[in-house]
């Protein structure tokens, strides 16, 4: 590997050099200045792997059903199971977080400064309220430094909390399948104070038989800037999910012949789920000075979760999650830039299964309470000298972990297990031109077993005792460099992690539809990533690649030995394609073309996965009446019908690794600002 990092880094140097005259009659960019590494700086000086995207006039022709909508178009992501939404979109960043068999694994995610991953590394996102996404940032790559357990890549969402004047905004959109969202959303200013208010409601019919879904939103949102020192951020998000079907995984067979069919098992046990969630958060934070300041956060959260899954015993599942988080940070902002901070997250899940006798609930079968508190203390810097900024970070968490068996007729499985972890992080960024930069770091990180996880134990307790933290090292090395006078942008990064004690997930033969987990030895991550755009008056062309190889460099179950083999549901490239164009009297035209590499389905590589190319198409206008302005808007996903599958069950029994992704869809609707 020593060879492969110096024919990439002589192959960057090599491209730095053709493009030194691309660079030096530049202008210098407007500073981006990023707050995801926890010390404020400008992203041209930050040694690692950043993007930051404004989300304002996006939303105008965004779908807003899915996050995808929002990140994809970085190198690096790979994002699926858009359609199950009883499942959640599932979203890897440079191969981790392909795993997941629900909701979001191995990332991290920051909303408004608050965590909204659970402190046993989970993720949902039906809360998430995309449509008042002001900002995203993506820091790619290890990160337990800062962030601790669970932080493979970290997305950082801010959402609209502060704005010029009052305004009122309304919007419906309708599309196939009887895919349909209504929303209203409302800002008030008074002096320094500002409210939002979003209510809204989304549902479809799904592609697929049985994949119904329905969710209801509510959010408030109150700011104040009660000096020019200090502020405030109080938050109420509500949730209500009344049902979201799961038409489950069909073999090729079965693919081919019908790829709107449900699984005839889950429909069967009426496999689905329903969610309420409730969350308040409140974040304070205050300058003493020039170059020190303090903040804050705390949160609690409630989320009643009850599913049902095509299993007989145990297949009915009532989840009763509560969780509360505080944070606290101090910064000193001198040329040797710090900030000591410490966050802790309490997690309690009572945890209940019963028969589900072909989707009637019987007896219960399992009940316990499940408690993951972790307490996180880092301390990160960094300093420039002339031409170089040095960052470096080290963050210590003890992570606690308790079951309590109340379900004692198959005896006790009530344990407990500690799971502490320092990991540290250096990097350094040197400016190579007004408007380049190469940088270089590396970091550990740390995954540990989620609660679900533990909790699903093939010797038929509520405890898997056998599982271990995964451990991660990361390394890149990158190169960007910018031109304001041709309005251009090229970042090319190399990555590497290697991981011990990978949690991969599995089926027994013996325990049919069910999930369990264990350890692999050893995998690898490599690849590169490109990104890049250029500007032509008012079309933008912009463009992303990866090249990834993903493999397993020890792994041994009972029976095979999987060394050498790619990690399964990791496509091997992804390509993105963006031409935007807007007119002078305000027409928006964009296509979006996408072509995602092959992969495998499972452990032993035996299922191959082709590649799969999609083009989707936006536009809309703006109009201007009285007062308001009227922008209708209509967007064409998979234009030429392409037949690929929108998720791949990773290491599913009797064959039934796909959920075919629908074909052509036509989505309209109007947006109204008043």
């Amino acid at each position: 590997m020593a060879n492969k990092k110096l024919i990439i880094f002589f192959f960057i140097q090599i491209m730095f050099g053709y493009s030194q005259n691309f660079i030096n009659d530049s202008i210098n960019l407007n500073e981006v200045v990023v707050s995801i590494t926890k010390i404020k700086d400008s992203i041209k000086k930050s040694p690692f792997s950043i993007s930051s995207t404004d989300y304002m006039d996006f939303q105008k022709n965004a779908q807003q059903f899915y996050l995808s909508e929002y990140i994809e178009r970085n190198p690096g992501i790979f994002i699926s199971n858009d359609n199950n939404f009883a499942q959640d979109s599932r979203i890897s960043i440079r191969g981790f977080g392909s795993r997941a068999n629900f909701g979001i694994r191995g990332i991290k995610l920051i909303i408004d400064g608050v965590p909204e991953t659970t402190p046993d590394g989970q993720s949902q996102i039906d809360n998430l309220n995309l449509e008042i996404i002001q900002n995203i940032e993506i820091i790619k790559g290890t990160s337990s430094s800062l962030y601790g357990n669970s932080s493979a890549g970290v997305i950082k969402i801010k959402s609209l909390t502060e704005f010029n004047k009052n305004f009122s905004k309304i919007s419906y959109s309708y599309g196939s399948y009887n895919q349909a969202k209504k929303q209203a959303f409302f800002g008030l200013k008074n002096n320094n104070s500002f409210y939002t208010i979003l209510v809204g409601e989304t549902k479809s019919e799904g592609y697929r038989n049985f994949s119904d879904f329905k969710n209801s939103n509510f959010n408030l949102n109150f700011k104040k800037n009660i000096s020019k020192e200090s502020w405030i951020n109080i938050n109420f998000n509500i949730v209500n999910s009344p049902y979201a079907y799961d038409s489950g995984g069909l073999t090729i067979a079965e693919a081919n012949n019908d790829r709107k069919k449900a699984r005839d098992r889950n429909v069967q046990y009426k496999t689905k789920e329903e969610v309420n969630h409730f969350k308040f958060n409140s974040s304070y934070g205050k300058n003493f000075n020039e170059k020190n300041s303090f903040s804050s956060y705390v949160f609690i959260s409630k989320r009643n979760f009850n599913g049902k899954t095509p299993v007989k015993n145990g297949g009915a599942i009532k989840l009763n999650r509560n969780y509360w988080g505080f944070g606290a940070n101090y910064n000193n902002e001198s040329k040797f830039k710090t900030q000591f901070g410490i966050d802790i997250g309490n997690q309690n899940d009572a945890r209940k299964r019963f028969i589900n006798n072909q989707g009637i609930i019987e007896s219960l079968v399992l009940n316990q309470r499940e408690n993951f508190i972790n307490t996180g203390i880092y301390l990160v810097n960094n300093f420039q000298l002339d031409k170089f900024t040095i960052s470096s970070g080290i963050r210590y968490d003890i992570n606690k972990i308790e079951l309590k068996d109340q379900y004692l007729e198959d005896g006790n499985s009530s344990d407990k297990i500690k799971l502490n972890s320092l990991n540290p992080s250096i990097g350094i960024n040197y400016k190579l031109s007004k408007n380049s930069r190469i940088f270089i770091n590396t970091s550990s990180g740390f995954e540990t077993p989620t609660l679900n996880e533990y909790s699903s134990s093939p010797i038929g307790t509520g405890f898997n005792e056998e599982l271990k933290s995964q451990r991660n090292m990361g390394f890149e090395i990158g190169i960007s460099f910018f031109n304001s006078k041709r309005n251009s942008n090229i970042d090319l990064v190399y990555f590497e992690t290697v991981s011990n004690d990978e949690v991969l997930s599995y089926e027994d033969e013996n325990f049919p539809n069910q999930k369990f987990y264990n350890n692999a030895g050893k995998s690898k991550r490599e690849g590169i990533e490109i990104l890049g755009f250029y500007t032509i008056n008012k079309t933008i062309i912009s463009t992303s690649f990866t090249l990834g190889k993903y493999i397993f460099k020890e792994f041994k179950d009972n029976v095979n030995d999987y060394k050498g083999n790619k990690i399964p549901g990791i496509p091997n490239n992804i390509l993105t394609v963006s031409l935007e164009h807007k007119t002078k009297n305000n027409l928006f035209l964009n296509f979006n073309f996408k072509n995602t590499g092959s992969m495998f389905a499972d452990n032993s590589n035996s299922v191959h996965i082709n590649k799969f190319n999609t083009l989707n198409f936006k536009m809309g206008k703006e109009f201007k009446f009285y007062k308001s302005m009227i922008y209708p808007f209509l967007i064409v996903n998979n234009i030429f019908e392409e037949e690929y599958f929108d998720n791949i069950r990773i290491n599913a029994l009797a064959g039934r690794y796909y959920e075919p992704a629908p074909k052509r869809t036509i989505f309209g609707g109007i947006r109204i600002s008043l």
